[in-house]
């Protein structure tokens, strides 16, 4: 369970004893079906945000807490697994949060955490970058360069905004960036959305291929606030089945 980031004991030292007993509760309700207790519990101006932000399996039969501890920035987090009738197990982290004397969820999630991955994942409906994501099966990150200006066209287009060339070669680039910006993402904003929320979305700048752009889900993000300029790497997701597309992930470096 060390990937889980389960803390060693049940309960640690100085957690309220209300609060184990309201954990184990919400649990129990969970398990139950009983969406009452459950919402009563959630933040009431967080109730939509948290309804959309775990995923468990139906026809649950159990809930076993795991760990139940004080994280740095105050907050409680109560780590616990379902098990379902078909006999899978999920893991979700509750974090909660005292308001107005009340103990109250303030934020739920699977672990570990899952990047998204949407249906239409792939090339265009005009193929214009259907290279890019041949790259991506073959395990690198291609970009079009100019044959005459040695310009790097991103988004990739029929011709070169630099000198007009229709001449450009579809060339292999260093997995590396820097972030240039990025986002935490709480809702799932669209029906194919599939991963696990919130997650963390990178756009990094490329120097090695004239400073062009990338988007991204970031690997391991879960309450990461990345820097500006901070160095991240590249990684390919490969594609769930031989009909389907890899995808970009980074890394913080």
């Amino acid at each position: 369970m060390d990937d889980l980031d389960v803390k060693p004991g049940t309960v640690a030292e100085g957690v309220p004893p209300e609060l184990v007993k309201l954990v184990r509760a919400h649990s129990h309700a969970t398990v139950t079906g009983d969406n009452k207790t459950v919402l009563d519990d959630f933040r009431p101006d967080r109730i939509g945000q948290l309804i959309g932000m775990a995923k468990l399996p139906p026809k649950l039969v159990s809930s076993e807490l795991l760990s139940l501890y004080q994280e740095d920035n105050g907050l409680m987090a109560g780590i616990t697994r379902y098990s379902a009738a078909d006999g899978t197990d999920t893991v979700l982290r509750a974090r909660w949060i005292q308001i107005d004397g009340k103990w109250l969820v303030t934020e739920v999630r699977n672990l570990p955490d899952t990047p998204p991955r949407l249906a239409d994942t792939g090339p265009i409906e005009d193929g214009r970058d259907t290279e890019f994501w041949e790259g991506l099966r073959a395990g690198e990150i291609r970009i079009p360069r100019c044959d005459e200006c040695q310009n790097w066209v991103w988004p990739p287009r029929p011709i070169c905004p630099r000198c007009h060339s229709f001449a450009y070669t579809w060339t292999p680039v260093e997995p590396t960036g820097t972030v240039f910006t990025w986002t935490r993402t709480w809702q799932p904003f669209t029906p194919e959305f599939s991963g696990h929320l919130p997650f963390v979305t990178i756009v990094a700048e490329l120097p090695q291929a004239g400073n062009r752009r990338l988007l991204g889900a970031l690997l391991d993000a879960d309450g990461v606030d990345p820097k500006i300029g901070q160095a991240v790497r590249a990684e390919i997701e490969p594609a769930p089945t031989p009909e389907d597309w890899p995808v970009l992930r980074w890394r913080l470096a």
